[in-house]
């Protein structure tokens, strides 16, 4: 079965479905002790739920399992609920849901394999309400044409966001998030649908989070940006469904607008938060989306476009920054960007790479920037080779200063 035609056979509500990008803990990079990939309490207390419970210690059930992206043969996997916290009242016990024996009877698992660590994959329950889920499929993204599919119907996905749903909500024509903090937002959004650049500068220009370190104010301002936008979203779109379709063509321009607006948000999103970040660090001298050689468009260059193109200019005194969510199967399009550079920089919030993957980027010259908070998601080899965003910016400074 291709991937289109497998999204189409899970988009039901017989199926509950979770997707998320793998990190380097899901696929073993790492060398964690906690073996196969996360997920939250909440998703397996819903797909699982006679093991949420307190009172018999590490409650457990099984249930057979197959990845059919790889083709690999069913399993048998245990789901667990080591609870011990609260089972044994022991202070600083475990409270955690784990899914386990993934290697078990197969060669291969691609959810344990390192070099799939950042790649998307999409778990799907059979869904029995209020009994355990018997079975899953499981599919993992082999290549970027099959993540910007799914991503062309769901938005961007990070390595910070998940969704969980039923099929027919998850890929619906409308897949609106349901849970949204309220919050007070400009009243005129409620009029017309703000642009990502106007949420983003409503959370600078109110100086949202202002007092955090520059790493953890961008991963608080992505969060918060994100929880804003599906705010709006909801007040401008649930009307229009509630009120009802006169034909297939109006249903179909409506999900289309959705869709649409949906790319024009996170397109940008990730750099224009750094401007804003690098401006409020005291980092002025930097030229965005400057034309290089064959009219390529790095994210930013340091200290300005001119300089870049000035042959008189050090190339010492020359950086060039690529912006990327996420950088597996991707990081290889920043290689040419600006090839007066021997080395590049690529600020990126996925969670952790493999050893792999990263020799390959030191050999190309490329420099990860990583927020900080992320650091402990990459393997432990790696972890002393990252820069974090406040050392980009200071280290940056002092070139200009």
């Amino acid at each position: 079965m291709d991937f289109k035609s497998w999204i189409l056979d899970i988009s039901s509500n017989e199926w509950l479905i979770f997707i998320k990008r793998l990190s380097a803990n899901d696929t073993g990079a790492t060398n964690s002790h906690q073996v196969g990939v996360y997920f939250p309490n909440t998703v397996l207390a819903r797909v699982f739920p006679s093991i949420d419970r307190k009172d018999v210690k590490n409650p457990d059930t099984y249930f057979k399992a197959l990845v059919e992206s790889d083709d690999v043969a069913e399993q048998t996997l245990r789901v667990i609920y080591y609870n011990n916290r609260f089972s044994e009242n022991k202070k600083g016990g475990r409270n955690e849901k784990r899914v386990t024996r993934w290697k078990d009877g197969v060669d291969y698992m691609p959810l344990q394999d390192p070099e799939k660590t950042g790649s998307i994959a999409i778990f799907a329950f059979n869904n029995k309400p209020n009994s355990d889920s018997e079975y899953m499929r499981a599919w993992v993204c082999r290549d970027f044409e099959e993540e910007s599919f799914l991503e062309s119907q769901l938005g961007e996905i990070s390595s910070q966001e998940s969704f969980f749903d039923q099929g027919d909500v998850v890929f619906g024509a409308f897949p609106l998030q349901k849970e949204t903090k309220s919050e007070k937002y400009p009243e005129e959004w409620n009029e017309k649908f703000p642009s990502g650049l106007d949420i983003i500068q409503f959370l600078h220009s109110n100086n949202f989070h202002t007092g955090l370190d520059p790493d953890k104010r961008i991963l608080k301002r992505r969060e918060h940006e994100f929880n804003l936008f599906k705010l709006v979203e909801n007040h401008h779109v649930l009307p229009l469904i509630q009120a009802g379709f006169n034909d297939v063509e109006e249903f179909i321009k409506l999900s289309n607008s959705i869709t649409n607006r949906r790319k024009s948000r996170s397109g940008r999103s990730l750099e224009l938060h750094l401007e804003n970040i690098f401006r409020e660090q005291g980092l002025f001298s930097f030229g965005t989306q400057c034309k290089t050689e064959g009219n390529k468009k790095p994210d930013f260059l340091f200290p300005n476009c001119a300089s870049y193109h000035d042959n008189s200019f050090s190339t010492d005194n020359l950086r060039m920054l690529a912006v990327k969510t996420t950088v597996k199967d991707r990081w290889r399009q920043i290689l040419n960007e600006a090839r007066r550079l021997e080395k590049s920089y690529l600020f990126t919030l996925q969670q952790g790479v493999s050893e792999n993957q990263f020799s390959e980027m030191v050999v190309e010259g490329v420099q990860l920037v990583v927020p900080l908070e992320l650091h402990k998601s990459y393997p432990e080899k790696i972890r002393g080779n990252l820069l974090s965003l406040n050392d980009f910016i200071e280290d940056t400074k002092s070139i200009y200063d």
